[in-house]
């Protein structure tokens, strides 16, 4: 089977036309199926015909979506909606979706008319991890033959990123225009895309961070604790979970301070993060009962179920990251790989 490589996210409307010479030969005859058409924006692409890639893909249309889509995931992941204010968050949003509609347009006329792209040097915050996430490893897996409803055909298409090692799906829309045409006039699923590359890089960092966790957990490890949610701000809008946590602590130099995070896992799939940090100057080795006190705010979801209903106790991790040394040195978790700082 002949695969095309992408370039960005949104030639997936490319890529997905790459399906194998010899499963379409059966069907050169059958003219008037979406498949056809899906062939003749195959051969456009591979011949550089653009003007009939432009009659036959809705490229806008599709450019937009994914723009949406992956902005969207993009700025829900990376900014907490506590700190900044509505109008920086929309802010944030346009200029990140603009970015990557520009640079698609561009990537995606680049790959038509030569076959290539060519990234400049001072790629923009979109085109940089477009670039990292491995888009350019994109290939087919398998497709679904379109089925055709109320005049609409629809297929469903499976990639697999090599470079990240994840599959994701795009579903396809295609629209009859002629006797023997169908146009792609919609795709959608880029949000997928986003959390495939999410989930990859949070698989590397863990395989990276291994032995950095097991050189942490022999100077302070988490043994067991106990919680208790009382009463927070003298107004009532907030609670306070109060964390008790017993930790076998050793170390052969005196350490200053121990840094972790309290993890609460919604019942959305989302999870509460709060950092915090124990003093631990005059700590000595041995097992030893920490305080933690955990802020439960009424306006993040994950705080407001504890509120209301209270938590299961395996909702809660408790885990450490970095451990400070009062000579200077510290030991911590890698939190980017390196070629995505």
């Amino acid at each position: 089977m002949k695969k095309i490589l992408i370039i960005v996210v949104p030639l997936i409307l490319i890529a997905l036309v790459a399906m194998g010479v010899c499963s379409w030969q059966a069907m050169q005859k059958i003219q008037t199926l979406p498949v056809y058409s899906i062939k003749i924006i195959r051969e456009a692409t591979e011949y550089h015909d653009t003007e009939t890639f432009y009659r036959l893909v809705d490229t806008e249309k599709i450019l937009e979506n994914a723009a949406t889509e992956i902005s969207t995931a993009k700025i829900n992941d990376g900014v907490n909606s506590m700190i900044y204010s509505t109008l920086e968050l929309s802010n944030a949003y346009e200029n990140l979706r603009e970015d990557f509609v520009d640079i698609s347009k561009s990537a995606l006329k680049d790959y038509i008319s030569t076959g290539k792209v060519n990234f400049p040097d001072d790629s923009s915050e979109m085109q940089k991890w477009l670039k990292k996430s491995g888009v350019d490893t994109c290939i087919i897996n398998n497709y679904s033959k379109p089925v055709v409803i109320d005049g609409a055909a629809y297929s469903t298409i499976n990639f697999h990123n090599a470079a990240m090692n994840f599959d994701f799906e795009i579903e396809i829309t295609l629209q009859k225009i002629s006797d023997n045409e169908w146009k792609i006039i919609d795709a959608k699923g880029f949000e997928g895309y986003y959390l495939g590359v999410k989930r990859a890089l949070k698989i590397k960092l863990e395989s990276l961070n291994v032995p950095i966790k097991e050189e942490i957990a022999r100077t302070f490890e988490v043994k067991k604790f106990s919680t208790e949610v009382t009463e927070g701000d003298e107004y009532g809008f907030s609670k306070t979970l109060k964390i008790s946590l017993d930790a076998d602590f050793f170390s052969d130099k005196p350490v200053e301070k121990i840094i972790g995070r309290v993890i609460l896992d919604g019942k959305d799939g989302n999870a509460g993060i709060t950092p915090f940090e124990l003093e631990v100057t005059n700590a000595e080795n041995g097992v030893q009962t920490f305080e933690i006190n955990k802020i439960l705010n009424p306006f993040v979801k994950q705080d407001s179920d504890v509120m209301k209903h209270g938590f299961r106790k395996s909702a809660l991790h408790i885990e450490i990251t970095e451990i400070d040394y009062l000579d200077g040195t510290i030991l911590k978790e890698i939190e980017n790989l390196p070629d995505w700082n």
